[in-house]
């Protein structure tokens, strides 16, 4: 394991842990089981590694969970039940289509590149959505808000991983050496800011309830 993973898995932890005093929120209970289906995955791939075993069936099933509860942590921020309903829809959509092209064509023992892009897609759009539904009351600046730190976070992230995930599978095949550290570098800044605006969102709860 090297610096940049090391780095982030202690973000994630550290992430995990603060989220555990603010069980009390609907949207930081999400993200702890998040959180810690995400700490559970790695655990796994890392021993699976150190075994020399293939690892990349475990990413086929966590981008179905970590999907579902992605998409719902940001459907609880929106207030239109048509669109509710329209992302609670895409959940059952997206894990019988993942899991699907993952056993017909993509492949478990490939890195599931193209439905990591479809996900990231369709993340992207409900943060977007997010975005246009957040609505400070009074003069309450929108930094002060925590759906809006979430929302960026996966935003953040995931735009990230949209522009590396979807053609990692190309980059390994000609040059893997390559491919794995600039995936490793790309993949770690990424989650470096993804738990910073998390951790950023999960404390503007606390924040938002002691000026209430």
């Amino acid at each position: 394991m090297n610096g940049w993973v090391y780095g982030y898995y202690v973000m994630m932890v550290a992430c995990f842990m603060i989220s555990l005093f603010h069980l009390q929120y609907k949207q930081v209970k999400l993200l702890t089981a998040l959180l810690a289906v995400s700490i559970l995955t790695e655990l796994i791939v890392e021993l699976m590694g150190k075994r020399e075993l293939r690892f990349f069936i475990v990413y086929h099933f966590f981008v179905v969970l970590e999907y579902s509860l992605i998409t719902v942590i940001i459907g609880s921020g929106i207030k239109s039940p048509r669109w509710r309903l329209l992302m609670n829809i895409s959940i059952l959509v997206f894990g019988v289509v993942s899991l699907l092209y993952s056993f017909v064509f993509g492949g478990w023992n490939h890195f599931p590149g193209i439905n990591i892009t479809i996900e990231s897609f369709l993340v992207i759009c409900w943060c977007l959505l997010s975005f246009f539904s957040i609505t400070p009351e009074s003069e309450e600046s929108i930094f002060q808000l925590p759906g809006f730190w979430l929302t960026l976070a996966f935003f953040v992230y995931f735009s990230g991983s949209m522009c590396v995930n979807g053609f990692y599978n190309l980059l390994l095949a000609s040059d893997a050496n390559s491919a794995k550290h600039l995936f490793t570098l790309l993949n770690s800044l990424s989650n470096y800011l993804l738990y910073i605006m998390l951790i950023k969102g999960i404390v503007c709860f606390r924040s938002n309830r002691i000026s209430m």
